[in-house]
């Protein structure tokens, strides 16, 4: 070899391991970002014995793909837990308490004490305090289910906001990626970028793509609508103002098209804006009937009725009403929001100038005696409230909607609620623990193919600067070696 031919080859390789020192740094200063992909370099032969640096992306389609679905499933799960937890949170302090299924035994030991004491007022006030605190749970519970709703509610917007500005970034960098195919260009950080933004429109949504020529890109919603095919397409969503029992929020559309409700029927997916749709739209309401299927019994159960015959006169609300009084409610069907309205007649409470003997006599305000049960005001008459008693443990019909069983006690319908929400809860929460460790591993196995390694490329780094001082040491003596051939030549 020529001493002209082996400087031109000294030459080429130290290009070469500069280029290949500039590519291991970009790795490492990337190390931290979860969305770059590591760039793997290769030395390739060119004309002329000249060598030079071909630049890939280290990726893996299908652990993307992976990824996604994961994330998708994770996203659904998690904003299911925390919107259960809340659900579970209005009764959970001090073992649950509060909840009405223990209120509604509070106030049963109540009514047996009272009847045991029938001329007992101090007594008689206990129990009715007890059914102020019963309908008080209730209304709490009703306003917490609407709150959870709305905020919701107000989520999906965020969520569909969020979507809209992915999309449109998504459009931007899909368009370099492309044009830069086209071209020829290195399109490595377009891409890593482009996957990014999937990453995050999957914790959104659940999605599926599609890889076209030129690495154009099509995204789908799971549901078969498109979301992305050379532009963005406009998902829309309008907040409802207020929340209420039988309200029923607004559909979310892409492109015009009502994303089907069963596409977020699935068990666990798919996205955020899954778990917050089935939150509003199918869990809360389905608590909210429990609820209010307990509290029109509890306004049926403690209802005054005609006692002089014919027995013509309306039954009417006695200790516990509601805002639609002095009609009752149907019987076996949900009225919807009640628990919300129902409270204890101030007929029944002392302090606000009622009577709670009303609870051992029966009667109405203002006063008829067709209703009244112990007309003579016996101090030892306790019919009424034995009868009151066994109601609260004789089966009833509930109406199937609620979900939580029929012809069963109100105690036993009420435990019941508490128990399929908490089942529910605890089938997400492990739900949810595995989603986690799927996408936790998914990321892992991205990481560990296209993720950059620092012990990996600082021993590259090591590697090239060796080759690089070898280089250099070569151009130093061929260097030397044309110094000397020139001066003998001279």
């Amino acid at each position: 070899m020529s001493l002209t031919s082996a400087l031109l080859t000294a030459q080429s390789a130290l290009t070469t391991v500069s280029k290949q020192t500039a590519l291991v740094s970009r790795n490492i200063a990337g190390a931290n970002d979860p969305n770059f992909s590591r760039r793997i370099g290769s030395v390739v032969s060119g004309p002329g014995g000249l060598t030079y640096l071909s630049v890939t992306r280290s990726a893996d389609a299908a652990l993307m793909s992976k990824y996604i679905e994961t994330n998708s499933q994770l996203g659904a799960s998690d904003t299911l837990q925390g919107g259960l937890d809340r659900l579970s949170g209005i009764y959970s302090a001090n073992d649950a308490s509060g909840a009405p299924s223990a209120l509604l035994g509070d106030l049963r030991d109540s009514l047996q004490l009272y009847a045991s004491q029938p001329g007992n007022t101090t007594v008689g006030q206990a129990a009715v305090a007890k059914a102020v605190d019963l309908a008080t749970a209730l209304n709490t519970g009703s306003a917490e289910v609407q709150k959870l709703r709305q905020d919701a509610d107000t989520d999906i917007s965020g969520s569909v906001k969020n979507l809209n500005t992915l999309l449109a970034k998504f459009e931007a960098v899909n368009s370099r990626v492309v044009n830069g195919t086209r071209s020829g260009a290195d399109v490595s950080d377009a891409l890593d970028e482009r996957d990014g933004l999937l990453k995050q429109i999957s914790g959104e949504i659940g999605i599926t793509t599609l890889t076209r020529g030129d690495n154009d890109m099509v995204v789908f919603a799971q549901s078969g609508v498109t979301l992305f095919e050379g532009s963005a397409r406009t998902v829309s969503f309008t907040p409802t103002s207020a929340f209420s029992a039988g309200t029923s929020g607004n559909q979310v559309y892409v492109d015009g098209v009502p994303l089907s409700h069963d596409t977020f029927q699935q068990p666990y997916g798919t996205g955020r804006l899954s778990g917050l749709l089935q939150l509003r739209d199918q869990i809360a309401p389905d608590y909210q009937n429990q609820l209010d299927e307990i509290a029109r019994s509890l306004v049926s159960m403690f209802a005054e009725k005609d006692q002089i015959p014919p027995l013509t006169l309306p039954t009417v609300p006695g200790l516990f009403t509601y805002a639609g009084a002095p009609a009752m409610p149907a019987d076996g069907t949900i009225a919807p929001g009640i628990a919300g309205t129902i409270k204890v007649s101030s007929a029944y409470i002392l302090s606000e100038g009622g009577n709670p003997a009303l609870l051992r006599d029966g009667g109405t305000v203002p006063a008829n005696p067709d209703y009244v049960q112990n007309p003579d005001g016996s101090a030892g008459y306790s019919a009424r409230l034995q009868e009151l008693i066994g109601a609260i443990s004789a089966p009833r019909s509930y109406d199937p909607a609620a979900g939580a069983g029929n012809n069963k006690s109100l105690l036993d319908f009420s435990a019941a609620s508490i128990s399929l929400l908490e089942a529910k809860r605890q089938s997400v929460m492990q739900t949810n623990e595995y989603n986690g460790i799927l996408a936790s591993r998914a990321s892992d196995a991205i990481s560990n193919v296209s993720g950059v390694n620092i012990d990996t490329e600082m021993a590259a780094m090591l590697d090239l600067e060796h080759s690089y001082q070898a280089s250099a040491k070569i151009l130093s003596t061929i260097d030397n070696m044309f110094k000397e051939l020139l001066q003998a030549a001279s």
